[in-house]
């Protein structure tokens, strides 16, 4: 990105992390329900992200190896993990600078030792050769535009048989929703939604890039080329597993907040929800929007 666009971007992310109400409406992984959805569509079971994440770190490093986790804010996640697996050593970067002073403050009145967290941009990383066991990209890539750059240095930077493994939305650029996105939206919040929970929308509408370049340059740069690029990189991607979302993201993105996970009528609405995207996945009008991507660096 352009300078002009990194200080937006930083400027963005700034007081994202500072608005709890941000991701309250904006992610709708913040509900119970999506997480139940999206557990059993990864894994088959109500395993939860951290724990099926800490799992796979696990397996592949040994005690005492260095784990780079991009883009990774706060490090909300990474402090989880990094308590899980004391014995090796997590490094996050980001390119805020404000969030990273405060959550190495945070991090190191937690006594988590074995979490660091510096001030970097991963559009332009520079990895020391066969450093890393692991990096991890935990809804992080997608927010990446050089992603030919990011795919190389985590080839330099991990050792040979090192993974790297990625949560990521991988659904159109820019939110620039498909047809048929747009289609079955408008279909389900006509005959699935009630009005109730369409505060924010009662239409799918691709957002204005414009909008999007204004506030977060970084929104969804170039998500639609993250699988296709990795592929191209040299790396050896060893899984990707689809999460759907390709319905649920453009219909409840700012109005999940309308659904009380204790109220069995909202809940009810999301499992319909649930049940029609399987449908047109299963019937190939739609595509899974969010994937895990694991990819191996070869010999």
């Amino acid at each position: 990105m352009e300078p002009d666009a990194i200080e937006r971007a930083k400027v963005f992310w700034e007081g994202a992390h500072a608005a709890a109400e941000h991701e309250l409406h904006d992610n709708i992984f913040r509900h119970p329900m999506v997480q139940a959805y999206a557990s059993l569509q990864a894994y088959g079971s109500l395993v939860g992200q951290l724990d099926a994440l800490t799992v796979a770190i696990r397996e592949r490093t040994r005690p005492g190896d260095e784990i780079l986790t991009v883009c990774c804010g706060p490090a909300l996640k990474e402090r989880v993990i990094a308590r899980a697996l004391p014995d090796r050593r997590f490094v996050g970067i980001d390119i805020a600078d404000g969030v990273v002073t405060k959550a190495s403050a945070e991090i190191a009145a937690a006594g988590i030792a074995n979490l660091t967290v510096e001030v970097g941009d991963a559009n332009h990383l520079q990895l020391r050769q066969d450093r890393f066991a692991c990096v991890l990209g935990l809804g992080a890539v997608h927010h990446l535009q050089n992603l030919e750059n990011f795919w190389q240095q985590c080839r330099r930077g991990l050792r040979v048989g090192g993974s790297l493994i990625a949560e990521e939305y991988v659904g159109p650029s820019r939110f620039q929703w498909t047809e048929a996105q747009i289609h079955e939206g408008d279909r389900v919040l006509r005959e699935i939604v009630p009005a109730e929970h369409q505060g924010h929308h009662t239409s799918i509408r691709r957002i204005p890039i414009e909008s999007m370049l204004r506030a977060d340059p970084s929104e969804a740069v170039r998500s639609a080329e993250i699988l296709a690029t990795c592929r191209a990189s040299g790396l050896t991607v060893t899984a990707v597993v689809g999460v759907g979302c390709s319905l649920l993201q453009p219909v409840l993105m700012h109005q999940i907040a309308s659904f009380d996970p204790r109220n069995w009528d909202h809940n009810l609405v999301l499992s319909r929800l649930f049940a029609e995207e399987q449908r047109l996945l299963r019937a190939g009008v739609l595509d899974h929007d969010f994937a895990i991507l694991v990819a191996v660096k070869g010999s």
